[in-house]
């Protein structure tokens, strides 16, 4: 999972020209996502280490990322 969202990231930023500061995935992601670290990372210290905001969003089918303002100044 965390190799799936280091292409989006990186395919997102070759295409725009910036990084995304947002990634919408399901449940399912979210646990993969946190089998993909040691237990002592907390979900902020994952979302931390990304960058991003991670916002967990039931009907999504696959990890998504975006950009924007209002997620940048939340991440700040």
């Amino acid at each position: 999972m965390l190799g799936f969202i280091i292409r989006l990231v990186s395919n997102y930023e070759k295409e725009h020209g910036f990084r995304p500061n947002l990634l919408y995935i399901n449940k399912v992601h979210c646990q993969h996502l946190k089998d993909a670290f040691d237990e002592k990372f907390s979900f902020s210290h994952i979302a931390e280490m990304l960058q991003m905001e991670i916002i967990v969003e039931p009907d999504a089918t696959h990890p998504g990322v975006a950009w924007t303002q209002v997620g940048n100044r939340a991440a700040s």
